[in-house]
């Protein structure tokens, strides 16, 4: 009798001895299925930017008339180990102040549609809602001319992120700041510098407060600081072009071709660092 319970709990153990190996197997292949369908999802990742705003999403002064920085960050993207696919839509529109492209969003259907499918969304704007009150001064540079539109600005900017967020709570918000033409040729001319660089305050903070990512433009334009007087244009000792060379030469205002360039890899870091995609 001893030797048949001896046996019987031999069996048990053994029983039992391979139902927690079978167990730790399943679970072991269970894991490692689920790292390689997470690794394939990495492998297989689609973006989809849409960008939408003013001439510089339309990409005015690009010499391949392709939209500006919108065809050069895809590329780019499109070179990242683990992108599968790259979808662009480009909704720029020369000379939309941010009243025209908020209206743009809440009301053309093709915008959000595609602003609900995409899991990039650029914005460019907020140039044009200076320029026209830059033309109702007459170009006069008065700060207090200024607070208004400002605050105007900020209220269609912060409704226009509203929508992005409520048609797309899961896409990456992306703004790109403004930045002066002008400071290359006429540094001394402060007070323009002073009301663009409170504009960019303020939107960088508001991008912050709404969970988008703010982009400076200033900083890229303004190569690294070193501007020319206007007195030293033409004079042959001085090494610097006399315009600016990241801006179109037609107008001395909107990017070139290496403007467009210096946009793109702003984005193509900016989606790097949040982890868009991988480096």
């Amino acid at each position: 009798m001893k030797k048949v319970r001896s046996f019987l709990f031999m069996c048990m153990i053994v029983a039992l001895g391979t139902f927690i190996v079978i167990q730790g197997l399943n679970f072991f292949l269970n894991k490692t299925e689920q790292a390689k369908n997470q690794e394939q999802e990495e492998i297989d990742q689609s973006v989809y930017l849409v960008a939408i705003g003013d001439s510089l999403t339309e990409g005015v002064g690009d010499s391949t008339q392709n939209g500006g920085y919108v065809p050069l960050v895809a590329n780019q993207l499109r070179e990242t180990t683990g992108i599968k696919e790259v979808t662009t839509k480009n909704y720029g529109i020369t000379g939309e102040r941010s009243d025209q492209i908020l209206e743009r969003i809440k009301q053309q259907e093709d915008v959000r549609s595609d602003l609900a499918k995409a899991t990039v969304i650029v914005l460019t704007a907020g140039g044009n809602d200076l320029i026209q009150t830059f033309k109702r001064e007459q170009l006069k540079i008065n700060q207090d001319s200024f607070i208004e539109p400002k605050k105007k600005y900020q209220e269609n900017l912060t409704a226009i992120l509203t929508e992005f967020h409520s048609l797309n709570p899961k896409a990456q918000v992306y703004i790109f700041g403004i930045y002066n033409p002008y400071a290359y040729l006429f540094p001394e001319v402060t007070e323009m510098q002073e009301v663009l660089d409170s504009w960019n305050e303020e939107t960088e903070q508001l991008a912050e407060k709404e969970q988008a990512t703010y982009l400076s433009l200033s900083e890229l334009f303004d190569l690294n600081g070193q501007t020319t007087p206007a007195d030293t244009i033409g004079d042959s000792s001085d090494d610097q072009p006399a315009n600016n060379p990241l801006l179109y030469e037609e107008d001395l205002f909107h990017p070139n071709d290496q403007g467009y360039e210096l946009m793109a890899d702003e984005l193509y870091q900016a989606l790097v660092k949040n982890r868009t995609i991988a480096d």
